[in-house]
């Protein structure tokens, strides 16, 4: 039973989601453990500098009992859009991210590799950022998407929250 449990544990691991490193454009609602509902949404960008593709990613988690309201947004550049690993798109580029919180109002800002793997029928994403957010603090972000066109179901663990499941419409 351990076994099964820790096994069980791995791969729910890397099926979690953070926003992909490509921009895409959504808008949905989701449900984090420990934190409350989430609405988010992402959009990319309509300037490229140097052909580069950017993308903003917005999240805001409203507590139960909205004393504790924290918005995030994540802005990201696909630098290198068009990498392999064993037949399978792989993205890569870097994040910047900026949160504030209502309790002690609390800003934070990291800076760091953003990279998501394109499975059949979904993407693997993962981001790391170094900052600051009331002290020197790391950032980070694991998972992945399924998507339904035009919905995704995307389930995550990240700094701010354990476990999210979130239902996304794409456009």
């Amino acid at each position: 039973m351990k076994r099964l449990v820790a096994l069980l544990t791995l791969v729910i691991g890397f099926a979690f989601a953070q926003a992909p490193a490509y921009p895409e454009n959504t808008v949905g609602v989701g449900f984090g453990i420990g934190r409350g509902l989430m609405v988010q949404g992402s959009l990319g960008l309509p300037f490229s500098p140097l052909g580069i593709d950017t993308g903003l990613d917005l999240e805001v988690i409203v507590p139960t009992s909205f004393d504790n309201v924290e918005v995030w947004a994540l802005f990201k550049a696909n630098l290198l859009p068009a990498l392999t690993l064993a037949d399978l798109s792989l993205s890569a580029g870097l994040g910047v991210d900026l949160s504030f919180n209502t309790v002690g109002s609390v800003f934070g800002f990291h800076l760091g590799p953003i990279a998501s793997l394109e499975i059949p029928g979904g993407a693997i994403s993962g981001y790391v950022g170094l900052g600051i957010e009331g002290g020197f603090n790391l950032a980070y972000g694991l998972g992945g998407r399924l998507y339904l066109d035009p919905v995704a179901l995307e389930v995550g663990l990240s700094d701010r929250y354990p476990f999210k499941i979130a239902l996304l419409y794409l456009w």
